[in-house]
């Protein structure tokens, strides 16, 4: 009865680390800095830091303190050249895929504009092991254990 006790709590442990997180966002503020984003984790330091990031392109960016954050993917294009990249943690009252560019970038095509409130979910997961496939494999395995030794 206690070996099963341990396999259950072992497995819910390792499920529910996840939940436990904070939520972690990529982030790159340049063209080539995304095509390798660093990841991290959101704070009201980071959403501020992505807030000041939009500033630069765009007219009324709100300031916003919070407890909730989403990720951001931002993109900008002209002339099919990507003009402008911007990954990161930001707060959800800042409304960064409605933002107006200001009037000096206003040619510029915003071809991206995604915020997303799952864990690194601003980055093309093509390639990558999701959270719920780890979980999925997990759940079968416990309950692979918990028939063996019942």
């Amino acid at each position: 009865m206690n070996t099963k006790a341990v396999i259950v709590s072992v497995l819910v442990a390792f499920v529910c680390v996840q939940f436990a997180n904070s939520l972690v966002c990529y982030t790159c503020v340049t063209p080539k800095d995304c095509k390798s984003p660093k990841k991290v984790t959101c704070t009201n330091a980071a959403a501020n830091e992505t807030s000041h990031q939009l500033e630069v392109y765009h007219q009324n960016v709100r300031n916003a303190t919070s407890t909730r954050f989403d990720c951001l993917a931002l993109k900008y294009t002209w002339n099919n050249e990507v003009i402008h990249q911007l990954h990161g943690c930001v707060h959800p009252a800042v409304g960064p895929c409605s933002l107006t560019l200001k009037p000096a970038y206003g040619h510029y095509n915003k071809t991206k504009c995604l915020t997303c409130s799952g864990d690194k979910c601003n980055k093309s997961p093509a390639g990558k092991m999701s959270s719920s496939t780890v979980t999925i494999a997990a759940s079968v395995l416990g309950l692979l254990l918990v028939k063996i030794y019942a």
